[in-house]
Formats: C-alpha cells, sequence, structure tokens
C-alpha cells in the first residue's frame, strides 16, 4: 500500500527489478505470510494495473527457472494480483516442464491454519485440485504428465491425511 504509487513511475520496471533481486538475495522467504514486495501492488490505481500486470509476467519470463524468484511472483498473485495468478501458473509451466522446479514453489501457500472441526488436509487438497484444473486447461500435452502426477500425489497424500485427520478426532470423542 505506501509504496504502490511506484507503478506510477515511468520507466520504473528495471528498478523495481533489481529491488526485487536485491530482497529475494537478502531475505529468505517461507511462503507463510504475505511477502514484503506485495506492498508495491497493494491498492495500485486502475490506469497502472496493466502496466503493473506486465512487470509481473515480465518477471516470470525472465525467472521461470529461479525458484525463489518465482515464489515471490506467485505470493503476489495469490495475495495482491489474484486475477494473474492462473496466468502465472499456465505461463510458467509453458516456460518450464521441469517437475523439481514446479515442486519448489509455493503454489498453494506454505501452510495451513483453521480452528475448530477444520480438517486442514481438505482445504490442502481443494487448492490442488484448483492448481490441477487450471494446469489441465494448458494444451502442452503430455509434457505436463510429471507436473500431473505430483499434483496428483499432492491431492491424494491431503486426502489420506484428511481420512487419518478424522479417525483421529473420531477415536479422541469417544
Amino acid at each position: 500500500e505506501i509504496f504502490s504509487f511506484v507503478c506510477n513511475i515511468d520507466n520504473i520496471e528495471s528498478q523495481l527489478t533489481t529491488v526485487f533481486d536485491l530482497i529475494i538475495e537478502k531475505e529468505t522467504y517461507f511462503g507463510i505470510s504475505d511477502h514484503f514486495c506485495n506492498s508495491f501492488f497493494r491498492n495500485i490505481d486502475d490506469q497502472f494495473k496493466v502496466k503493473a500486470e506486465k512487470f509481473i509476467i515480465s518477471y516470470v519470463h525472465l525467472n521461470y527457472k529461479d525458484h525463489n524468484k518465482m515464489n515471490l511472483v506467485v505470493d503476489i498473485t495469490r495475495h495482491t494480483m489474484r486475477e494473474l495468478y492462473e496466468r502465472v501458473l499456465l505461463l510458467f509451466i509453458s516456460l518450464n516442464q521441469n517437475v523439481k522446479d514446479f515442486s519448489e514453489i509455493f503454489w498453494r501457500g506454505n501452510g495451513s491454519g483453521g480452528t475448530g472441526d477444520i480438517i486442514l488436509s481438505d482445504i490442502e487438497a481443494a487448492e490442488w485440485k484448483n492448481i490441477l484444473s487450471i494446469v489441465e486447461t494448458s494444451d502442452i500435452g503430455v509434457k505436463l504428465i510429471p507436473i500431473k502426477n505430483y499434483i496428483n500425489r499432492q491431492i491424494e497424500s491431503c486426502l489420506i491425511n484428511g481420512d487419518w485427520e478424522r479417525q483421529r478426532r473420531f477415536l479422541m470423542r469417544h
């Protein structure tokens, strides 16, 4: 919010890239809360949204092999520029079908929280199912099989953990 004015500055993209790269180099990000760089994109005037979107897409084109930089972009598109999340995911898999690279990105964040009778693994499974549905819209084809298999394993793991959690809660009650 306090830095969103930056997008109003002409030809700021290279300086913003430098700032992003420096922050990533100096600050380890674990995907748990909003990354500081979200502050550059909160409450951007509509007239500068297109410029901000172009910057994000350009940053992906330049950095799709660097999971730290991709984690920054994904965090921004998960928290501040949600309308770009699907586009960034599809762009990434069009540029990079390496399942190891894909697995190092916090596509759904890192961790979950909740209270009461919430089964966190069910929420995670739903998030992975949403990611899979986006990936399935890609026309890349068989090259995405390893990534789809990875996502399906994540979903299966979450569902197994959810069943285990339900069993544990049932046994604790009885």
